[in-house]
C-alpha cells in the first residue's frame, strides 16, 4: 500500500470515525505521514463536505 492511499483511508477515518479516540488515531497517521487533519482536508465552499481536497472539488453538490 503506497502513502496516498494510507492517506485516503486515514482522512476517511478522520471524517467518518464516531469515537473520539479512533478519530485520535487517525489524525496521528496523518501526522506521521507529515500531514495534519486541517491541511491534509478540504471542504467545499458550497455544501460543507469535508474530504481530501481532489475529491471534495470534484463532487456534485
Amino acid at each position: 500500500m503506497n502513502k496516498d492511499v494510507i492517506r485516503q483511508h486515514a482522512a476517511a477515518g478522520v471524517t467518518r470515525a464516531v469515537h473520539p479516540d479512533a478519530r485520535r488515531h487517525f489524525e496521528a497517521i496523518l501526522e506521521q505521514l507529515g500531514e495534519s487533519y486541517p491541511t491534509a482536508l478540504g471542504e467545499c465552499p458550497s455544501c460543507g463536505r469535508i474530504g481530501l481536497p481532489e475529491r471534495v472539488h470534484e463532487h456534485d453538490c
